[in-house]
């Protein structure tokens, strides 16, 4: 009987940690969806906001320089004033101009703070439409145009979504005069294909239809089971060809090393081909080989072509 009872009573308390766990998950994950459904309503519910003083629909607003010039047009679907909180715009659109008031790009999203400084704040997804044709999609916690530049910025995790990529970075800066970004911080790129890069103060330039990444920081790239630390990186996202700068180090999950510098990595395809025209030394648990004038490495089929002077050696 005592045996019993002591695996009774281990049971029961084992059934009873089990329970207390469930309850503690499921309180948990009600708290998370309490706080992202309350944010969606603030959102989809305009109308229940009544701690205004002040409210306008169809709200419009130009905005002029010290010459008279017009900078930015706003204009907006509800626009709300507060007594001690900014001002909230919802679902607006802001046109920026230059000097001969051509348009530069025009901003919408759904929701918009307006500062007492003349900034505009905006929240979430943002979609920028530049001059050029460009377009940039970008979910932001904070995104704030400057009203004197227009230039853009935010200090606060972005992303960016290309057509083909994700990238995530810890803020940016966007210059009015051009098609260029530049995010700031830690910076990912996940691309569709399944390929990630990591490196650091990443810019993207779009100007003359181009789409251009590049950084001179360290960049690590994992795609195919193989990590490749390189010194920096400069991508032509409209070819596919990312080129790894400076010195490269290849790792291979096998723990194959290969040591080269200025790899080109051809995406085109439907798996990454490396090739390089400098010195390689690979490096095996069989084998020490040395190329004078490159390498061709497709990475699916795990075949590496070295040429140039080759010598090598094998245990």
């Amino acid at each position: 009987m005592q045996k019993i009872s002591f695996h009774l009573r281990r049971n029961l308390l084992f059934t009873g940690v089990i329970i207390v766990l469930i309850g503690i998950i499921w309180l948990f994950i009600s708290l998370v969806f309490s706080i992202f459904t309350s944010d969606e309503q603030k959102v989809a519910d305009p109308d229940e906001i009544t701690n205004y003083i002040e409210k306008i629909n169809q709200f419009v607003l130009q905005s002029f320089n010290e010459k008279q010039q017009l900078v930015h047009f706003v204009e907006a679907d509800k626009y709300y004033n507060f007594k001690d909180e900014p001002a909230l715009l919802l679902d607006p659109k802001v046109i920026t101009y230059n000097a001969k008031g051509e348009e530069i790009y025009t901003l919408t999203s759904k929701r918009a703070n307006y500062l007492d400084d003349g900034k505009i704040k905006f929240n979430g997804k943002v979609d920028i439409n530049s001059k050029s044709g460009i377009n940039y999609q970008i979910n932001a916690k904070e995104l704030s145009i400057n009203t004197k530049t227009n230039d853009l910025m935010s200090d606060k995790q972005i992303v960016y979504l290309d057509k083909t990529a994700q990238v995530i970075a810890q803020g940016m800066r966007m210059k009015a005069i051009d098609d260029k970004m530049r995010l700031i911080g830690k910076t990912i790129i996940n691309q569709d294909s399944g390929q990630k890069i990591l490196t650091r103060n990443l810019f993207i330039d779009q100007a003359k239809s181009k789409k251009r990444y590049y950084s001179k920081h360290k960049t690590t790239y994992l795609a195919s089971g193989n990590k490749i630390d390189s010194q920096g990186l400069d991508m032509d996202m409209n070819k596919g060809i990312a080129t790894l700068l400076g010195k490269v180090k290849i790792l291979q999950k096998s723990g194959t090393k290969i040591d080269t510098k200025a790899l080109t990595i051809d995406q085109s395809k439907e798996h990454d081909i490396y090739r390089t025209t400098e010195k390689v030394h690979y490096q095996s648990k069989i084998s020490d080989i040395r190329a004078k004038k490159g390498m061709r490495y497709d990475a699916k089929d795990q075949k590496v072509r070295l040429t140039g002077g080759v010598v090598g050696r094998y245990e």
